[in-house]
């Protein structure tokens, strides 16, 4: 039986692309896919060329995903 890890809150704040592949463990350009095919929370655009996450959403998407026995 496996058990379902949860990440617990950090901050809050934003961070950019770079961010978000970092706390998956992923590299930018995966991170960027999965954004565009739904796979992580959407984003906010700030302008044309920067769009940041929530942390917070990061960590309930993972927390949700952990919780389904998503791996």
């Amino acid at each position: 039986m496996s058990q379902a890890h949860t990440v617990q809150p950090k901050s809050k704040g934003a961070m950019r692309i770079k961010g978000v592949a970092a706390f998956f463990g992923i590299a930018t350009s995966t991170a960027w896919k999965w954004h565009a095919e739904g796979k992580i929370p959407p984003g906010i655009k700030l302008s044309p060329r920067c769009t940041v996450w929530r942390i917070e959403d990061l960590e309930r998407f993972l927390n949700q995903a952990a919780a389904n026995g998503v791996e």
